[in-house]
């Protein structure tokens, strides 16, 4: 008979435990990772269960002893060394702190292996299977959009005036800096002309991290709208007046801009929004923002690239923040918000000034001053707690 020759039992029995090793190779694969079985010619063929294998086996007084040890990889947090030991079919046991667990360097994963032991009845033989398995655990953590930091700096830029500025970008490359001049309450008549423009423009618009717009007035939209857009055109033919390229300006400021609803009023920012986005010389993006220095209307929000939703002194965005004058924007998208901070007391805990801004907008300024005309030694130790 078939039984009969004991290799043929031995036989027998080694095909099976060939089988549990699959078997227990799958068991250690978590649930998402786990792929079927397919033939060569690709159909699907699922793997005979450990049961099949038990009970088709001869029933001769024979012991097969074999040791199967998976080496598989998984996130730390899913070991649990109690379970590392899987017993299948009368098993062997053997404790757990007798299993290696060697956790690599990486905090993202680890390697444990695990011994199976499987015993049947008198003639023993025995064999060793490796399996070796990888699991990655990856994270899916967002990625960390740059700290950003909007500074009107509409001094005068004389030898070493905007140095300072200049150092202050260059050495946080990781922050996004949008800089807003304003050489004569606007572009001026005579800045393309002008020596120290001429070299302080390109240089500060040639940092990859900084932005640079030119100051407008708009007079809460009374301002007659072709003397607006006379100084929006002035900015674009910055490059072609001047005959330097680089003498250029990305986009506009638009201050004083409205805030109650009026149609006519959401018309004129729209047409001023046309104006800038159609002009050649504002790029690449032709940035826009508008400063209403408060919430306005919804319906001036889509209108520019960026809104002011704050601008006044420390005292006063605290009255404001307290009075939850914010409310009308939450659940809105906060990276099309800035806030400007000034008269900032020199005692303030700066780290919950910046939690409270940074709950509504992205753009943020903060000065111990009350001008703009002034380098703020401040903006050092601000800016390194908006980056950290």
């Amino acid at each position: 008979m078939l039984f009969n020759n004991p290799s043929t039992i031995l036989v027998g029995a080694l095909g099976c435990i060939s089988l549990l090793s699959q078997q227990a190779y799958a068991a250690h694969i978590p649930y998402g990772h786990r792929h079927s079985q397919h033939s060569p010619g690709g159909f699907h063929q699922p793997a005979p269960p450990v049961s099949a294998c038990a009970a088709g086996a001869p029933s001769a007084t024979v012991t097969v002893t074999t040791t199967t040890v998976v080496t598989t990889t998984l996130a730390a947090e899913d070991i649990d060394a109690s379970s590392t030991v899987l017993n299948i079919i009368t098993p062997t046991v053997i404790p757990a702190s007798d299993v290696p667990v060697t956790t690599s360097s990486s905090s993202s994963s680890s390697t444990f292996t695990s011994v199976v032991t499987v015993s049947s009845a008198s003639t023993s033989a025995s064999a060793s299977t490796s399996v070796s398995t990888s699991a990655s655990a990856s994270s899916s953590g967002s990625s960390t959009s740059k700290a950003k930091v909007i500074i009107p700096y509409y001094l005068y830029p004389s030898t070493g005036a905007w140095t300072p500025l200049e150092e202050l970008i260059v050495a946080n490359s990781d922050v996004q800096f949008t800089v807003i001049i304003n050489p004569d309450n606007g572009p001026g008549s005579s800045t393309a002309s002008d020596e120290n423009f001429l070299t302080a423009v390109p240089r500060l618009a040639s940092y990859s991290n900084a932005l640079v717009l030119g100051y407008v007035s708009t007079q809460k939209g009374t301002r007659d709208i072709s003397e607006v857009e006379k100084d929006i055109q002035t900015y674009a033919a910055w490059p072609s007046t001047s005959g330097k390229s680089s003498f250029a300006v990305h986009g506009i400021f638009l201050d004083e801009a409205a805030t109650d609803y009026n149609a006519d009023t959401v018309t004129y920012y729209k047409n001023l929004a046309s104006t800038i986005k159609q002009s050649d010389g504002l790029g690449p993006d032709n940035y826009i923002v508008t400063n209403p220095g408060a919430v306005p209307d919804e319906s001036y929000l889509d209108i520019p690239d960026s809104t002011v939703i704050f601008e006044s002194a420390y005292s006063e965005f605290q009255s404001a923040y307290s009075a939850n004058e914010f409310e009308k924007i939450k659940g809105l998208d906060l990276s099309r918000f800035a806030t400007m901070v000034y008269g900032i007391p020199s005692d303030t805990d700066l780290s919950t000034l910046i939690t409270q801004l940074r709950s509504i907008s992205s753009h943020t300024y903060m000065s111990n001053l009350d001008t703009y005309q002034a380098y703020d030694s401040l903006w050092s130790t601000v800016v390194s707690l908006l980056a950290a």
